[in-house]
Protein backbone atom coordinates (compact mmCIF):
# COMPACT_ATOMS: atom_id res chain seq x y z
CA UNK A 1 0.00 0.00 0.00
CA UNK A 2 1.31 3.44 -0.93
CA UNK A 3 1.98 6.20 1.55
CA UNK A 4 -1.15 8.06 0.40
CA UNK A 5 -3.27 4.92 0.79
CA UNK A 6 -1.96 4.31 4.32
CA UNK A 7 -2.54 7.93 5.26
CA UNK A 8 -6.12 7.84 3.91
CA UNK A 9 -6.82 4.57 5.76
CA UNK A 10 -5.52 5.96 9.06
CA UNK A 11 -7.59 9.15 8.70
CA UNK A 12 -10.80 7.27 7.80
CA UNK A 13 -10.42 4.72 10.61
CA UNK A 14 -9.72 7.50 13.12
CA UNK A 15 -12.81 9.46 12.05
CA UNK A 16 -15.09 6.42 12.06
CA UNK A 17 -13.73 5.30 15.42
CA UNK A 18 -14.37 8.73 16.92
CA UNK A 19 -17.94 8.69 15.56
CA UNK A 20 -18.60 5.26 17.07
CA UNK A 21 -17.32 6.37 20.47
CA UNK A 22 -19.48 9.52 20.37
CA UNK A 23 -22.52 7.47 19.31
CA UNK A 24 -22.02 5.03 22.19
CA UNK A 25 -21.74 7.87 24.68
CA UNK A 26 -24.86 9.50 23.22
CA UNK A 27 -26.82 6.24 23.44
CA UNK A 28 -25.77 5.69 27.05
CA UNK A 29 -26.66 9.27 27.95
CA UNK A 30 -30.08 8.99 26.29
CA UNK A 31 -30.78 5.77 28.21
CA UNK A 32 -29.93 7.48 31.50
CA UNK A 33 -32.07 10.51 30.63
CA UNK A 34 -34.98 8.24 29.66
CA UNK A 35 -34.70 6.32 32.94
CA UNK A 36 -34.59 9.58 34.92
CA UNK A 37 -37.65 10.92 33.08
CA UNK A 38 -39.57 7.70 33.77
CA UNK A 39 -38.60 7.77 37.45
CA UNK A 40 -39.62 11.44 37.74
CA UNK A 41 -42.99 10.66 36.12
CA UNK A 42 -43.81 7.75 38.40
CA UNK A 43 -42.49 9.63 41.44
CA UNK A 44 -44.88 12.48 40.66
CA UNK A 45 -47.83 10.09 40.37
CA UNK A 46 -46.86 8.25 43.54
CA UNK A 47 -46.45 11.56 45.36
CA UNK A 48 -49.91 12.71 44.27
CA UNK A 49 -51.56 9.48 45.42
CA UNK A 50 -49.58 9.58 48.67
CA UNK A 51 -50.67 13.15 49.40
CA UNK A 52 -54.34 12.29 48.75
CA UNK A 53 -54.18 9.19 50.94
CA UNK A 54 -52.44 10.94 53.84
CA UNK A 55 -54.86 13.88 53.65
CA UNK A 56 -57.79 11.50 54.17
CA UNK A 57 -56.01 9.60 56.93
CA UNK A 58 -55.26 12.86 58.73
CA UNK A 59 -58.99 13.60 59.16
CA UNK A 60 -59.53 10.29 60.94
CA UNK A 61 -60.62 8.02 58.10
CA UNK A 62 -59.33 4.45 57.97
CA UNK A 63 -57.67 3.33 54.75
CA UNK A 64 -60.63 1.06 53.98
CA UNK A 65 -62.96 4.07 54.17
CA UNK A 66 -61.27 6.11 51.42
CA UNK A 67 -63.38 4.64 48.61
CA UNK A 68 -62.61 7.41 46.07
CA UNK A 69 -59.07 6.05 45.86
CA UNK A 70 -60.33 3.12 43.77
CA UNK A 71 -61.77 5.38 41.09
CA UNK A 72 -58.68 7.61 41.25
CA UNK A 73 -56.16 4.85 40.57
CA UNK A 74 -58.32 3.48 37.75
CA UNK A 75 -58.34 6.91 36.09
CA UNK A 76 -54.60 7.24 36.46
CA UNK A 77 -54.02 3.81 34.91
CA UNK A 78 -56.38 4.57 32.02
CA UNK A 79 -54.51 7.81 31.31
CA UNK A 80 -51.08 6.17 30.97
CA UNK A 81 -50.74 3.06 28.76
CA UNK A 82 -47.34 2.23 30.26
CA UNK A 83 -48.91 1.74 33.70
CA UNK A 84 -49.97 -1.89 34.12
CA UNK A 85 -51.34 -1.74 37.65
CA UNK A 86 -51.65 0.47 40.72
CA UNK A 87 -52.04 -1.07 44.17
CA UNK A 88 -52.63 0.54 47.55
CA UNK A 89 -52.00 -1.79 50.47
CA UNK A 90 -51.97 -1.56 54.25
CA UNK A 91 -49.06 -2.02 56.62
CA UNK A 92 -49.93 -5.70 57.02
CA UNK A 93 -49.24 -6.22 53.32
CA UNK A 94 -52.83 -6.75 52.17
CA UNK A 95 -54.19 -5.02 49.08
CA UNK A 96 -57.00 -2.57 49.86
CA UNK A 97 -57.38 -0.86 46.46
CA UNK A 98 -56.12 -2.15 43.12
CA UNK A 99 -56.74 -1.58 39.43
CA UNK A 100 -56.91 -5.37 39.30
CA UNK A 101 -60.00 -5.76 41.45
CA UNK A 102 -59.49 -9.50 41.79
CA UNK A 103 -56.32 -8.72 43.77
CA UNK A 104 -58.17 -6.70 46.46
CA UNK A 105 -57.85 -8.48 49.78
CA UNK A 106 -54.86 -10.53 48.61
CA UNK A 107 -51.38 -10.31 50.08
CA UNK A 108 -48.91 -8.23 48.11
CA UNK A 109 -45.37 -9.50 47.34
CA UNK A 110 -42.99 -9.51 50.28
CA UNK A 111 -40.58 -7.29 48.34
CA UNK A 112 -43.16 -4.50 48.52
CA UNK A 113 -43.72 -4.63 52.27
CA UNK A 114 -39.98 -4.96 52.93
CA UNK A 115 -39.50 -1.53 51.32
CA UNK A 116 -42.08 0.28 53.48
CA UNK A 117 -39.32 1.60 55.72
CA UNK A 118 -37.73 3.35 52.71
CA UNK A 119 -38.66 7.06 52.95
CA UNK A 120 -38.27 7.65 49.21
CA UNK A 121 -39.31 5.92 46.02
CA UNK A 122 -38.21 2.32 45.74
CA UNK A 123 -38.04 0.05 42.71
CA UNK A 124 -38.13 -3.73 42.29
CA UNK A 125 -38.17 -5.92 39.19
CA UNK A 126 -41.08 -8.29 38.78
CA UNK A 127 -41.68 -10.66 35.83
CA UNK A 128 -39.93 -8.39 33.37
CA UNK A 129 -41.70 -5.25 34.61
CA UNK A 130 -40.68 -2.53 37.05
CA UNK A 131 -42.59 -1.83 40.25
CA UNK A 132 -42.09 1.61 41.79
CA UNK A 133 -43.47 2.30 45.22
CA UNK A 134 -43.56 4.49 48.26
CA UNK A 135 -45.18 4.42 51.69
CA UNK A 136 -47.76 6.68 53.29
CA UNK A 137 -48.23 7.55 56.94
CA UNK A 138 -51.00 8.35 59.36
CA UNK A 139 -50.49 10.61 62.35
CA UNK A 140 -48.53 7.92 64.15
CA UNK A 141 -46.59 5.62 61.86
CA UNK A 142 -46.38 4.03 58.42
CA UNK A 143 -49.89 3.00 57.43
CA UNK A 144 -49.21 1.25 54.13
CA UNK A 145 -47.79 1.65 50.67
CA UNK A 146 -48.55 2.40 47.04
CA UNK A 147 -47.12 0.28 44.23
CA UNK A 148 -47.07 1.32 40.59
CA UNK A 149 -46.28 -1.43 38.06
CA UNK A 150 -44.81 -0.07 34.82
CA UNK A 151 -44.18 -2.01 31.62
CA UNK A 152 -40.52 -2.24 30.62
CA UNK A 153 -41.53 -3.19 27.08
CA UNK A 154 -42.29 0.38 26.04
CA UNK A 155 -38.95 1.59 27.39
CA UNK A 156 -37.09 -1.27 25.70
CA UNK A 157 -38.80 -0.57 22.38
CA UNK A 158 -37.95 3.12 22.74
CA UNK A 159 -34.33 2.27 23.45
CA UNK A 160 -34.23 -0.10 20.47
CA UNK A 161 -35.69 2.54 18.15
CA UNK A 162 -33.20 5.06 19.46
CA UNK A 163 -30.34 2.61 18.93
CA UNK A 164 -31.36 1.84 15.34
CA UNK A 165 -31.88 5.51 14.51
CA UNK A 166 -28.56 6.44 16.08
CA UNK A 167 -26.82 3.62 14.18
CA UNK A 168 -28.28 4.71 10.83
CA UNK A 169 -27.37 8.34 11.42
CA UNK A 170 -23.87 7.37 12.55
CA UNK A 171 -23.36 5.24 9.43
CA UNK A 172 -24.61 8.02 7.14
CA UNK A 173 -22.52 10.65 8.87
CA UNK A 174 -19.53 8.32 9.02
CA UNK A 175 -19.74 7.65 5.28
CA UNK A 176 -19.97 11.36 4.51
CA UNK A 177 -17.10 12.28 6.80
CA UNK A 178 -15.02 9.35 5.50
CA UNK A 179 -15.46 10.59 1.93
CA UNK A 180 -14.55 14.13 2.97
CA UNK A 181 -11.56 12.82 4.92
CA UNK A 182 -10.45 10.78 1.89
CA UNK A 183 -10.76 13.81 -0.37
CA UNK A 184 -8.88 16.01 2.11
CA UNK A 185 -6.18 13.37 2.45
CA UNK A 186 -5.74 13.11 -1.29
CA UNK A 187 -5.54 16.89 -1.63
CA UNK A 188 -3.08 17.06 1.28
CA UNK A 189 -1.00 14.26 -0.18
CA UNK A 190 -1.03 15.94 -3.57
CA UNK A 191 0.14 19.21 -2.10
CA UNK A 192 2.77 17.61 0.12
CA UNK A 193 4.02 14.92 -2.26
CA UNK A 194 3.82 17.02 -5.45
CA UNK A 195 7.24 18.66 -5.03
CA UNK A 196 8.89 15.28 -4.25
CA UNK A 197 7.33 13.69 -7.34
CA UNK A 198 8.41 16.64 -9.49
CA UNK A 199 11.93 16.47 -8.05
CA UNK A 200 12.05 12.74 -8.85
CA UNK A 201 11.04 13.37 -12.46
CA UNK A 202 13.70 16.09 -12.78
CA UNK A 203 16.39 13.77 -11.42
CA UNK A 204 15.22 10.99 -13.78
CA UNK A 205 15.38 13.43 -16.68
CA UNK A 206 11.69 12.95 -17.46
CA UNK A 207 10.85 16.57 -16.66
CA UNK A 208 12.48 19.93 -17.16
CA UNK A 209 14.06 21.62 -14.17
CA UNK A 210 13.22 25.09 -12.94
CA UNK A 211 15.12 27.77 -11.09
CA UNK A 212 11.87 29.14 -9.66
CA UNK A 213 9.28 27.81 -7.28
CA UNK A 214 9.81 25.35 -4.42
CA UNK A 215 13.30 25.07 -2.93
CA UNK A 216 13.21 21.29 -3.44
CA UNK A 217 12.63 21.81 -7.18
CA UNK A 218 15.56 24.22 -7.35
CA UNK A 219 17.80 21.75 -5.51
CA UNK A 220 16.73 18.92 -7.82
CA UNK A 221 17.37 21.15 -10.84
CA UNK A 222 20.84 22.02 -9.57
CA UNK A 223 21.60 18.37 -8.80
CA UNK A 224 20.43 17.29 -12.24
CA UNK A 225 22.56 20.01 -13.84
CA UNK A 226 25.63 18.87 -11.89
CA UNK A 227 24.93 15.27 -12.83
CA UNK A 228 24.52 16.17 -16.49
CA UNK A 229 27.74 18.22 -16.38
CA UNK A 230 29.62 15.36 -14.75
CA UNK A 231 28.17 12.92 -17.26
CA UNK A 232 29.24 15.20 -20.12
CA UNK A 233 32.71 15.55 -18.62
CA UNK A 234 33.08 11.77 -18.34
CA UNK A 235 31.82 11.31 -21.89
CA UNK A 236 34.34 13.89 -23.11
CA UNK A 237 37.16 12.13 -21.30
CA UNK A 238 36.16 8.81 -22.85
CA UNK A 239 36.15 10.37 -26.32
CA UNK A 240 39.65 11.76 -25.78
CA UNK A 241 40.89 8.37 -24.62
CA UNK A 242 39.44 6.70 -27.70
CA UNK A 243 41.10 9.38 -29.84
CA UNK A 244 44.51 8.64 -28.27
CA UNK A 245 44.04 4.94 -28.83
CA UNK A 246 43.19 5.52 -32.46
CA UNK A 247 46.24 7.78 -32.92
CA UNK A 248 48.55 5.14 -31.45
Amino acid sequence: MTFVGRLALVVILSVVGALVVVALFAYGASERVGAEIERARVSHLLGTLKATTEANLSIGLALEQIAPLQARIEREKAGDPSVLAIDIFNAAGRSVYSTDRSAVGESVPASWTSNLADPGTWRVGERGDSVFGTHFENDITVAGGIALTVSDEARQMRDERLGVELLLRTLALGLLIALLALLATLVFARVMMGPFEQAGRILNATAEGSEEGDSLIRLATAAAARFNAAEAHVAGGLRRLRGLDDAA
